[in-house]
């Protein structure tokens, strides 16, 4: 079967830790576009963190944010909210945030994204709208989020995640994941990249055979394994080796580049 789609993750696959979409990421997205795929992306961002990007790659297929929790499709404007994260979990995760020091956002299924306080973040002043500061977030919040994300050095977030864990218990509705070296996110516990895009992928009527998958991190694990090729970006992430297929460099060091020329070769 021939490939249809290829659905990229954004941050550390096409763009880099520092946050940049370089020109050689963009020319090889339009290579692999003129062999007749259609491109997408799973991103763990919000539709108005990631539109910068979006705009600049041309994607017009229906894209997946959030980590699983939305999909949108650019040409009918619909947006699906798939589960958002149960709102005493919420609540208790804001609760130990505090305690261990940690700068949070909220992300909202109308397009909100609530900081609970001034601390910068390494993705902000360039591209990303750090959203309205509530530091009275954890007493007002009244509704689910659709994720949640705890910034902080990565020995507090291990023991945050760990807390979180082990309070919240079985029971908790939702999962944790490390996103990025000093990002935690929260989301609904039947979320996932791999599973929002199953239910894209057959709404756009292309069979997960056909679907080539690239990511980097541990959010990126269901959607490699689910479908027909999936590629890793780096090789950091010791799980993700298990189920991909192909391993290449990381966006700054020609990994798009790679994939096109591997797909160039196929007979």
């Amino acid at each position: 079967m021939s490939f249809e789609l290829i659905v990229f993750d954004l941050d550390g696959t096409l763009v880099t830790h520092d946050f940049l979409l370089t020109e050689e990421t963009l020319a090889a997205v339009a290579k692999i576009r003129s062999l007749g795929l259609r491109v997408s992306v799973a991103t763990g961002r919000s539709y108005l963190s990631a539109k910068p990007f979006l705009d600049r790659l041309e994607i017009v297929e229906p894209m997946v944010f959030s980590n699983g929790s939305v999909f949108d499709n650019p040409e009918t404007g619909e947006r699906e909210l798939i589960a958002g994260v149960p709102l005493e979990s919420a609540l208790i995760a804001l609760m130990l945030a505090d305690l261990f020091g940690l700068s949070v956002k909220a992300h909202f299924s109308d397009g909100r994204i609530v900081k609970t306080d001034t601390t910068p973040w390494p993705d902000e002043g360039t591209h990303f709208d750090p959203g309205n500061h509530n530091p009275r977030l954890k007493a007002e919040l009244a509704e689910d989020p659709i994720k949640m994300v705890f910034f902080g050095p990565g020995p507090k977030l291990v023991a945050f995640k760990a807390k979180m864990e082990s309070v919240l218990g079985a029971k908790a509705r939702a999962r944790l994941f490390q996103s990025h070296a000093d990002y935690l996110e929260m989301v609904n516990q039947t979320v996932s990249k791999g599973a929002a895009l199953l239910l894209l992928t057959e709404k756009m009527g292309i069979p997960k055979e056909a679907v080539i998958t690239v990511g980097d991190q541990e959010n990126d694990y269901e959607m490699l394994k689910y479908f027909g090729f999936g590629i890793q970006v780096g090789n950091g992430q010791p799980k993700l080796a298990e189920v991909a297929k192909l391993q290449i460099a990381k966006p700054d060091q020609g990994g798009i580049e790679e994939i096109y020329r591997y797909l160039a070769a196929l007979p």
